[in-house]
C-alpha cells in the first residue's frame, strides 16, 4: 500500500470528465437507492446567490410572479405559465418554458404518463423555469432561468414533491451540467434530497421517432421507483 499525496489526489479529481462524474453520481444513487449506503451522499443544491422574499403560498405565489419584471420577457409575455395540477402531487413535472395548455403538448405527456407510469394527469403538478408565455424564440435562456430560478425553488419547497421529473434542457439548468440529455436521460440523481430523474423533450420524442423506444425505457424505470415507495 502507497501513500497518496493530497496533491495527487487533487489533480485526479480535477482532471476527472464531467460525463465520468455523471456516471459515478448516478452509479452512487441507484445503490443507495437499492439499500446500499455511502459516505456523504451526493446531492445538487443550487447556489442561487440572489435570494427573493416571496411568499410561502401557492397563490400568493402565483400573484406576486404575474407581476415579475426581473427579466426582458415581460416585455412580450402573453401569460404567464405559473403551473397547472394537483399541488399535493408526489410527482413534480418540470420544463423549461413549455405550454402545458397546448392541447398537443398536453396529450403527448398525458399518453406519457397514462399510458405507460399509470398515473393519472390530474394526479401531477407541472410547471417551467421560465413562468412568462412568450413567442419570442431563444437558443439559450440564461438570464431568464437566472432571474425565474428562485420562484421554482419556492414551488418545490412548497409541494414537497417525491420525485421531480425533467424535460429537455432543464436538466441542465437545475443541475448546471452540461450534458447531452439523451446520454443521462432516465439516470436517477438528488435535488434537494428529492429524487430527479431527467427524460428527454417529448417534442424531440415526436420528431425523432427512433428515441421512442429509449424513452419507454426510462419511463418504465420511473414506473420501477414509484412502485417501490
Amino acid at each position: 500500500m502507497f501513500a497518496t499525496s493530497p496533491f495527487f489526489m487533487y489533480n485526479l479529481l480535477m482532471n476527472i470528465t464531467n460525463k465520468m462524474k455523471l456516471e459515478i453520481i448516478n452509479i452512487l444513487e441507484m445503490k443507495k437507492y437499492l439499500g446500499a449506503e455511502y459516505i456523504s451522499p451526493i446531492n445538487f443544491k443550487r447556489k442561487n446567490t440572489k435570494k427573493l422574499s416571496l411568499p410561502g403560498d401557492m397563490k400568493s405565489l402565483e400573484d406576486y410572479v404575474n407581476n415579475c419584471s426581473l427579466c426582458e420577457l415581460y416585455k412580450s409575455k402573453e401569460s404567464t405559465s405559473f403551473g397547472v395540477g394537483n399541488e399535493n402531487s408526489d410527482i413534480l413535472l418540470i420544463g423549461l418554458n413549455y405550454d402545458f395548455d397546448d392541447k398537443r403538448m398536453y396529450l403527448i405527456v398525458k399518453r406519457m404518463f397514462e399510458n405507460v407510469l399509470q398515473v393519472n394527469i390530474n394526479d401531477i403538478y407541472m410547471t417551467n423555469i421560465i413562468k412568462c408565455k412568450t413567442k419570442r424564440q431563444k437558443k439559450y435562456f440564461d438570464d431568464e432561468v437566472d432571474k425565474c430560478i428562485s420562484y421554482l425553488e419556492m414551488q418545490i419547497s412548497i409541494i414537497k414533491p417525491k420525485m421531480i421529473i425533467t424535460l429537455g434542457k432543464t436538466f441542465e439548468y437545475m443541475m448546471k451540467i452540461n450534458e447531452e440529455i439523451v446520454n443521462i436521460s432516465g439516470n436517477l440523481y438528488s435535488f434537494n434530497d428529492i429524487k430527479l430523474i431527467p427524460l428527454m423533450d417529448p417534442l424531440f420524442i415526436n420528431q425523432n421517432p427512433s428515441y421512442k423506444e429509449k424513452m419507454f425505457q426510462d419511463l418504465i424505470k420511473i414506473k420501477n421507483i414509484l412502485d417501490k415507495k
